[in-house]
This record gives C-alpha cells, structure tokens and sequence, in this order.
C-alpha cells in the first residue's frame, strides 16, 4: 500500500501519495476542457438550441455526449466560430 498524507488546503481535503510516477513538469500539465451545455451555450452565444444540436450530430464542433446530454467544448467552439481548425 501506497505512503499517503491526508492534509487540508483551501477549505479541500488533499490526499498526498507516493509521487514518484507523477511528473512535476508543469509544461506538461494540461488545463481541463471547459465543457458547456446546449442551454448555457445558448446563453452565451446567442445562437437557437436547434442550431447548437445540429452542430453536435453533424460532428462539426468538438461534444461529448453524457447520457442524452451533449456537453460542447466552449474552447474550441470558439475557436470554429473564428475558422481555426484543429
């Protein structure tokens, strides 16, 4: 079994283990995916729930479905809204 400390950071409870195969190489840390629903992609971008939906099943932007959620990358959306491909 692992060496693991148990502290407090920021109101959080932190597990520390063993970091020997954790790299701390922050230019290889990447930041998460800020993912949006249809309805508050609607409210940001003004766009008809309908439109954003027929973007997700054509495979045009960048979605995940969750259940019979889609969840749209707002990152990249943004970047098909400026012609930036991937």
């Amino acid at each position: 079994m692992k060496n693991t400390n148990t502290a407090v950071k920021n109101n959080l409870r932190v597990i520390e283990g063993d970091n020997s195969r954790q790299t701390t190489n922050n230019a290889e840390l990447q930041k998460l995916p800020v993912m949006k629903s249809i309805k508050e992609m609607v409210e940001l971008t003004g766009f008809s729930y309908m439109h954003l939906r027929n973007l997700c099943l054509e495979n045009k932007i960048v979605h995940v479905r969750a259940g019979k959620k889609y969840l749209i990358n707002y990152d990249r959306f943004c970047d098909y809204l400026n012609g930036i491909e991937q």
